[in-house]
């Protein structure tokens, strides 16, 4: 299923900053699909590890299932659960998980928390073209080193997601 947001900031010209890149580097569009394809199999092995997840290819895997949602929980919400994440999760547990599946798999959750451009620098020069571009088109950045933030912190949705596994120098 298509991203519902593909094309996400289609208005910019990504090929600027591509052109700015070294050869080493890389930009990638990702959707929900990547993540869903990539990082939620992960999660059903009997013993999951960051190293399977951080070696994905659209660089998007976070150590834990859920913190690919807004407040590290999958269930549909336009505010960010911020007036009942935490007295509907014990519902969504222990009185009614039946959702839940249904809330990871669907790639128009609007509690979706990923980035839907991910590069990949290599070199400083290619930091420095990435923050210039989002700054000079007002873009947030969000910066993964090695996916072990345990709260999520490196994924942002509607951001530029600089993935720094593939830094040489």
């Amino acid at each position: 299923s298509a991203s519902p947001v593909s094309g996400w900031r289609s208005d910019l010209d990504w090929a600027a900053l591509t052109s700015k890149l070294s050869p080493s580097a890389s930009l990638i569009d990702t959707s929900y699909d990547n993540y869903k394809d990539e990082c939620v199999p992960e999660f059903s092995e009997p013993s999951p590890t960051n190293h399977a997840l951080i070696d994905q290819p659209s660089g998007m895997c976070l150590p834990h299932l859920y913190l690919g949602w807004e407040m590290s929980w999958p269930r549909p919400s336009e505010n960010g659960h911020l007036n009942q994440i935490y007295d509907q999760i014990f519902t969504d547990i222990l009185v009614d998980p039946s959702n839940l599946e249904g809330w990871v798999l669907d790639p128009t959750n609007p509690s979706l928390n990923l980035p839907y451009k991910v590069l990949f620098p290599s070199i400083a020069s290619d930091v420095v073209a990435a923050v210039n571009f989002a700054k000079e088109h007002g873009l947030e950045i969000s910066v993964k080193n090695s996916g072990h933030s345990y709260q999520g912190a490196s994924s942002k949705k509607n951001t530029l997601l600089l993935n720094m596994n593939r830094y040489t120098h």
